[in-house]
């Protein structure tokens, strides 16, 4: 097992997700937790280990980054997660600010998994902060982050030519949080999702993402994008903790990112997130030799994105690479509970 102080983890943000990174890596991982930070006022000031149920760790929940008493330590590098938000230029002053700080950050804000396209001249500035702070920046997660590009990339070295590739995610959303529930429009009106829409404010964040990440880790370039979401339409009434879901209403979304590299080859993701969908995973690629990667019942998105988190957070902490990076520019991703200190980090 590495030693404790091998990362020196701060909590940034304890929404659902961040509590749950937050738990696992005292009870499972055992990192050493240096510090939690969230503004919500029911949070502020309570004992991070009365938050988690661990007992309590003798420091507290802060709201302001100017209010942690870091303990002074020589070992260990001291890494971010950093999970407040999906939109990168909100939540770049606060990434800015950990860097200032002094810590490396690994963040489940959906537009960092591959910002270069949507946010070139802001990649370029993250980049060159981090650099000039000797620091590294990192988005990741399940989706994206995982099963949609840094799997897919890793499952095409089982091949020796790849014309398409192809990635389904379908997720029961009655198995998930409320927030999200929401945010995929269940309890909505058709008129209402199909407005939304048009307005590009409902949807998935981070599916063109996958698409950039996974031409980028196989060295291809995008010609055209094209992006379509559908509601998902409830066919009975169903009762959820959110409420009743009548016949006739949006019990989800159905969303397609089709990509087409310069080259002729199509990469297809296609995501349903919708109350009652056979949970699956499923990613084809098509060649002289096809292949597919099925995985039944799906990855889970919350507990898995906090593993996520946690494990690349612990190889950020031991790399010596500065800048913007993509999980496409460190080492496969893994579970480190059973690493010895001979483990070896990405290296620049």
């Amino acid at each position: 097992m590495l030693p404790k102080n091998d990362v020196r983890l701060l909590q940034f943000g304890l929404g659902p997700i961040g509590l749950e990174i937050l738990e696992k890596s005292r009870k499972l991982h055992q990192l050493n937790i240096i510090g939690a930070v969230d503004i919500d006022p029911e949070k502020v000031g309570k004992d991070v280990g009365d938050l988690i149920g661990t007992g309590k760790l003798g420091f507290q929940v802060v709201s302001d980054l100017n209010d942690l008493s870091l303990p002074q330590q020589e070992n260990g590098r001291k890494v971010a997660i950093h999970a407040t938000g999906s939109n990168l230029e909100k939540v770049w002053p606060q990434i800015r600010e950990l860097l200032d700080y002094g810590f490396s950050v690994v963040s489940t804000c959906e537009e960092l998994a591959y910002p270069w396209h949507r946010y070139p001249n802001l990649s370029k500035e993250i980049d060159y902060y981090a650099k000039s702070k000797g620091q590294s920046v990192l988005g990741t997660g399940i989706n994206p982050g995982f099963i949609m590009d840094t799997l897919t990339i890793c499952f095409t070295s089982v091949t020796n030519e790849v014309n398409n590739i192809k990635v389904v995610r379908k997720v029961d959303v009655s198995k998930r949080r409320i927030p999200l529930q929401k945010k995929v429009g269940v309890g909505m009106t058709r008129e209402e999702f199909n407005q939304l829409a048009s307005q590009n404010s409902i949807g998935h964040v981070g599916l063109e993402e996958s698409a950039q990440l996974i031409a980028y880790g196989l060295g291809v370039s995008l010609g055209k994008v094209y992006n379509t979401i559908n509601p998902v339409i409830a066919e009975e009434d169903i009762h959820l903790p959110i409420g009743q879901l009548t016949k006739g209403e949006v019990s989800g979304q159905h969303q397609v990112v089709k990509a087409i590299t310069t080259d002729g080859r199509n990469i297809t993701l296609e995501l349903i997130m919708a109350v009652g969908v056979e949970q699956e995973d499923r990613i084809t690629l098509e060649g002289q030799e096809p292949v597919e990667l099925v995985i039944p019942n799906g990855i889970f998105g919350d507990t898995a994105t906090a593993a996520m988190a946690i494990n690349t957070a612990k190889i950020v902490g031991m790399g010596n690479v500065s800048g913007l990076l993509t999980m496409a520019d460190i080492n496969v991703p893994r579970n480190l509970q059973l690493a010895n200190n001979n483990f070896v980090p990405f290296q620049s």
